[in-house]
């Protein structure tokens, strides 16, 4: 009885995913959504991209909040519960990352703030995990490979193969290796 509810749920989230792919006109394969995944697209010209077996968990939230905007998800990468995306530039996710529940990734202050650049953006490079409640902000980088802690703030580039911890996000351990 259990495999066929972990099968029904499994299918039912493969069901939503064709569904999501038609609305939003994304050509990949095996793409997953939870229950009550949102995309806010206001603007015109905006994008969402979703990787090949990507997966989007219960009540994933994407804003697209400028003409132009883009969120670009790789490959086997997935967001897990309640985590938001905010974009009004440019928010490009790489390769096999997991991405815990409830992170918040942002490429802009949403207002000017003594005449800086509001909006930057967000690049994370492949096989990157982010720990849950951690938050990333504007303009950042994060190599391959990288770990962010849980209940980081990340508002500095991330070099490839690192743990970094902490508000705000510092190096912890070089060489980081998980799988």
């Amino acid at each position: 009885m259990v495999k066929l509810s972990v099968l029904i749920v499994k299918v039912t989230r493969m069901i939503r995913g064709k569904i999501f792919a038609l609305q939003h006109g994304i050509k990949s394969n095996g793409i997953r959504i939870g229950k009550r995944v949102s995309v806010s697209k206001p603007h015109k010209n905006t994008k969402v991209l979703l990787g090949n077996n990507s997966f989007l968990y219960d009540s994933v939230n994407l804003y697209l909040d400028q003409e132009n905007a883009s969120i670009i998800i790789g490959n086997n990468s997935y967001i897990n519960r309640r985590s938001e995306i905010c974009c009004k530039k440019s928010v490009e996710i790489g390769n096999d990352c997991a991405i815990s529940w409830d992170v918040v990734i942002t490429d802009s202050d949403y207002h000017n703030f003594m005449s800086s650049e509001s909006t930057k953006s967000v690049v994370i490079g492949n096989h990157v995990w982010i720990g849950a409640k951690s938050i990333i902000l504007k303009g950042v980088n994060i190599g391959d490979g990288a770990v962010i802690a849980a209940g980081s703030v990340v508002n500095k580039d991330v070099p490839p193969n690192v743990l970094v911890a902490g508000s705000p996000a510092k190096i912890i351990k070089q060489n980081v290796v998980w799988k």
